[in-house]
């Protein structure tokens, strides 16, 4: 009983999160992206999940713990690639994570 009011309460909490767009992604230097991201009040952090095709198969994930944070620079990326990037928050409710959708994605081209 008390694991199911956790969930249901994490779910009511999580719910203001849904919806984390991505606000921009450039190609800040050689071989590194950074992603920026609108906060959401009631999120513990966010993922940014990162591939070089559109339906983030291999994609690789980094995780930003702060609700604060709203940019990450991604390094060690391929030159000439163009990386499609979508970011989504996540509430911790007694030790459990619990996600919201990913935002649509957006791309950019590693020139530098």
């Amino acid at each position: 009983m008390k694991r199911t009011l956790a969930i249901l309460l994490a779910v009511l909490m999580l719910l203001p999160v849904c919806g984390v767009a991505v606000s921009g992604v450039t190609n800040s230097a050689a071989g590194k992206m950074t992603v920026k991201w609108a906060q959401k009040a009631k999120a513990t952090g966010y993922q940014i999940q990162y591939a070089t095709n559109s339906k983030f198969t291999s994609a690789k994930t980094v995780t930003v713990s702060g609700a604060s944070t709203l940019s990450k620079t991604i390094a060690s990326l391929t030159k000439g690639s163009t990386y499609y990037v979508r970011v989504r928050a996540y509430k911790t409710v007694s030790g459990v994570k619990y996600y919201s959708a990913w935002s649509s994605a957006k791309s950019v081209k590693i020139a530098k």
